[in-house]
């Protein structure tokens, strides 16, 4: 088949993410034909609480296919199908008539969860990682919604993921047609994730009803059609079918082309990632520090990984705090403040002359550590701005190199060839340079960086049949691009601050647990 406007070959991947909801129109050669963005608003008013609306992430999509549609000039009955992914941790509750009676709470940047974490692992020990592959997110803020609004709570008819929120509101369901596919299980709470099915055994010791939670579909489900009101708002024919999709972080692995066993991709967004793809399941019971994701090819195909809660937006932070005139000089020579500290960054010897940083500042998520926060380690009166910068990029890199050790202690026999790289952090040389040379692996550029609502479309284009073999569209669409390789002298001086920065967790958490309760105190007051 070749592509036209006139006839239904084309997917449509909507990408509900923390900052913004994007939107892609590609046909089904997997080339992109035009997409838009819309913000997404996070309300934050204090430390530990994040909030956003269901509502305005219902709107923002259907304006953001809108635009697509009207741009492309594509007729209404062109499009295939729309598949949806999004942010894989935190909750949303709706009543039985699909309305949002509860806000959408982003995974650790509403820490209110946290205490019942505690509470679900008190009650089911060991059992909650082992059956569930992590610490979990949705089933804490349910034991919260229980305790401090239990009338809320009773409203409740099912607990939803974002994107799910957002896709069945469009097909016009009800509640009983809830759905959520298996790669957000690891992070509910009472899942058997290995055999992608809700957990009897954890619901029960943990108190968590099941009948509030969705049903378990296949990423490539049809979960329903493009309801008469927002095809009009869209621009599209009635009937279009709607595709469950996937989490994004596993949308954006399979549209990276990560399919084969041991690859590896790094996606430098506002959650930095890193994830190898297997054909097994593991649960890392010893560490915590990786989550096993369901992936689309099939029910022994998964994707590993570890995150860092808000490293994207710390790097923002820093911008916005910090470098008022480096951001003045950008306006003024037209380019990107990011460039310039990278810039002066690249003058600064690997390891900033002795300075680390910790960059967790709402929280560890790779193992679970809800008490560590920012810090700067070994500064000194010579240290400067640029100093500071470097090691908030090489510290980021360092969470990276402690989660491929682990990675390579499961799997000591696999070998890792190179890291694929994705997301707006892709656009930095100097950072993709820093990281080849921390973690002693090429780092390979796509030919396109925001690929999950690619991954998205490709699951839509399987649900409709046009793509038999999702592995090899992956692997079609995703051919390899620039290659920077790892620096042998730089890396081995990286080394050491490594290990430092590993052991530097152990050595501060207990000065991080006695300010935990002061700062909640402040908060009170």
């Amino acid at each position: 088949m070749s592509s036209s406007t006139h006839s239904s070959e084309h997917l449509i991947g909507v990408d509900l993410g923390t900052s913004v909801v994007k939107t892609t129109l590609f046909d089904i050669n997997g080339l992109a034909i035009v997409d838009a963005t819309r913000d997404a608003r996070l309300s934050q008013p204090s430390p530990g609480i994040a909030e956003q609306s269901g509502d305005e992430f219902y709107a923002a999509a259907l304006d953001a296919i809108a635009e697509v549609v009207e741009r492309s000039g594509i007729v209404p009955s062109a499009v295939a199908a729309i598949a949806f992914d999004g942010q894989m941790a935190g909750a949303i509750g709706i009543d039985r008539d699909w309305n949002a009676i509860t806000p959408w709470y982003p995974s650790a940047l509403d820490a209110r969860y946290q205490p019942y974490v505690n509470t679900m692992v008190e009650r089911g020990g060991e059992r909650v990682v082992a059956l569930n592959g992590s610490l979990p997110f949705m089933g804490p803020r349910m034991l919260w919604w229980q305790e401090t609004a239990p009338e809320l709570y009773a409203r409740i008819d099912k607990v939803l993921i974002i994107a799910n929120f957002v896709a069945g509101r469009m097909a016009g369901l009800q509640a009983a047609d809830a759905f959520i596919d298996p790669s957000y299980l690891t992070w509910i709470g009472v899942s058997d994730t290995a055999n992608r099915a809700w957990s009897a055994e954890l619901a029960e010791t943990c108190g968590i009803s099941l009948e509030k939670l969705p049903r378990i579909v296949p990423s490539t489900s049809i979960i329903g059609h493009l309801s008469a009101e927002a095809a009009r708002h869209c621009g599209l024919s009635e009937g279009v079918p709607l595709v469950a999709g996937a989490g994004d972080q596993v949308a954006g692995a399979l549209g990276a082309g990560l399919v084969d066993e041991g690859q590896l991709v790094e996606v430098a967004g506002t959650f930095p990632v890193l994830a190898t793809s297997l054909n097994r399941y593991f649960s890392d019971t010893q560490h915590g520090m990786l989550q096993p994701l369901a992936g689309p090819l099939a029910p022994d195909h998964w994707y590993p990984m570890m995150y860092i809660s808000g490293g994207g937006l710390t790097h923002r932070w820093f911008v916005d705090k910090f470098a008022d005139e480096v951001k003045a000089e950008a306006m003024a020579r037209g380019v990107s403040p990011y460039h310039l500290l990278d810039e002066q960054a690249a003058a600064v010897p690997p390891g900033a002359e002795g300075l680390l940083f910790i960059p967790h500042l709402v929280g560890r998520a790779c193992p679970n550590d809800p008490d560590i926060r920012g810090a700067w380690l070994g500064f000194t009166w010579t240290h400067e701005r640029r100093h500071f910068y470097r090691s908030l990029l090489e510290s980021i890199v360092y969470d990276y190199a402690q989660a491929l050790n682990v990675v390579r202690e499961y799997l000591p026999d696999t070998e890792f060839s190179e890291v694929r790289i994705i997301g707006g952090g892709a656009k930095s040389s100097f950072w993709n340079q820093l990281k080849a040379d921390v973690l002693g692996l090429p780092y390979v550029l796509l030919p396109r960086q925001d690929v999950a609502a690619l991954g998205t479309a490709i699951m839509g284009g399987h649900a409709v049949g046009i793509f038999p073999d999702m592995a090899e569209a992956a692997r079609r669409f995703a051919p390899p691009g620039q290659r920077i390789e790892p620096r042998p002298h730089i890396h081995e001086r990286y080394r050491p601050y490594v290990a430092a920065y590993q052991a530097a967790f152990d050595d501060l958490r207990p000065t991080f647990a006695r300010l935990t309760p002061l700062s909640q105190q402040m908060s009170d007051e």
